[in-house]
């Protein structure tokens, strides 16, 4: 397999810049922090705490750091991401990298080929939490009590994906963890704003955990040989991948419904189903049972759904606070 700028790279040759970022997986931190901008860009509609919101999203920034490293180490102990990749062959590998091309193609678990000992990234863990509670004590201040069960609730559904004894991920429940975890990111960084109940912002937040439920579906499908042998009861393993598949398509449906609802609100909300291009091309993709790379070429697609949705929703908002100035 090639090593030049079109394929992976080993993790010998791959400069440090590249290596940092795969640790980190920085590009993995953006549907978490959009899903927290979704929300306080809501409540600055409502209230005007500019600070508060900006404290918000950059506490989530480096909370999905540590979630996204902590369910590395996590896997790695548990050996499903070695799996993973050891049963690629070669060719699948480099053409799969090739097709999500290298802002999304995961090249593996950092602690799996040697990017990280589990004593340093039992540090950086540490390092990202401290890092967190200080960004939370401003939070607290500023936006009340309510802040530390809010906070808990996030922090538990993150970090109980993988970890132990819990590990939701590997019980049938990941899925659904994933969906509360992104609904609560989103409406708890409006809630801390502005702490009033609004239907409209439920219904924005459960647009966006759908949107990323349905890019984690997708996702399983293309480890699903590995959450087999590591002996993980996740949805795809659980339905089988057809059934997935036949999942997946009802969640779309369900999604437009939730994003439909949103223009009894504000027509503004029409420019969601922009996403429906991308919708199409994942219903095409996953049908196609004669393509080795069915469940591959969806992956992007359930990306752009779902940052897509995040982006035109706090789109959407912008120009109502335009139009009231019109």
């Amino acid at each position: 397999m090639s090593q030049g700028s079109d394929s992976p790279a080993k993790a010998s040759d791959m400069p440090i810049l590249r290596k940092a970022k795969t640790v980190l997986r920085i590009s993995y931190t953006l549907p978490f922090v959009l899903a927290s901008l979704t929300g306080v860009a809501f409540g600055l509609t409502k209230a005007d705490n500019l600070v508060l919101g900006i404290l918000i999203v950059s506490d989530v920034f480096v909370l999905s750091l540590f979630a996204n490293l902590s369910n590395d180490y996590f896997d790695h102990k548990s050996g499903a991401d070695k799996t993973r990749f050891s049963n690629d062959d070669p060719e699948f590998r480099e053409a799969a990298w090739k097709i999500m091309g290298n802002k999304v193609y995961w090249e593996g678990n950092s602690f799996d080929i040697g990017y990280l000992s589990e004593g340093t990234g039992k540090i950086i863990l540490a390092l990202l939490a401290s890092v967190a509670v200080g960004i939370g004590v401003p939070i607290m201040l500023l936006g009340g009590w309510i802040v530390i069960p809010l906070g808990l609730i996030g922090l538990f559904l993150s970090y109980f994906y993988t970890a132990p004894p819990l590990n939701l991920g590997a019980r049938g429940l990941g899925e659904l963890d994933v969906l509360a975890s992104f609904t609560c990111m989103s409406f708890f960084s409006y809630f801390i704003v502005h702490p009033v109940f609004d239907l409209e912002m439920l219904i924005i937040s459960l647009a966006v955990g759908i949107s990323v439920f349905m890019m984690r579906l997708v996702d399983e499908m293309t480890g699903y040989q590995a959450h087999v042998a590591a002996k993980e009861k996740d949805l795809c393993v659980l339905l089988g991948l057809e059934g997935a598949v036949r999942l997946e398509s009802y969640v779309l449906v369900a999604f437009y419904v939730v994003v439909g609802s949103l223009l009894l609100f504000n027509l503004t909300y029409l420019m969601l189903f922009l996403t429906l291009v991308s919708a199409f091309k994942i219903v095409k993709s996953l049908g196609d049972k004669q393509d080795r790379f069915r469940f591959v070429r969806p992956v992007f697609e359930t990306l752009k759904v779902a940052i897509g949705t995040e982006i035109l929703v706090i789109l959407a908002l912008s120009t109502q606070i335009v139009l009231t100035y019109l």
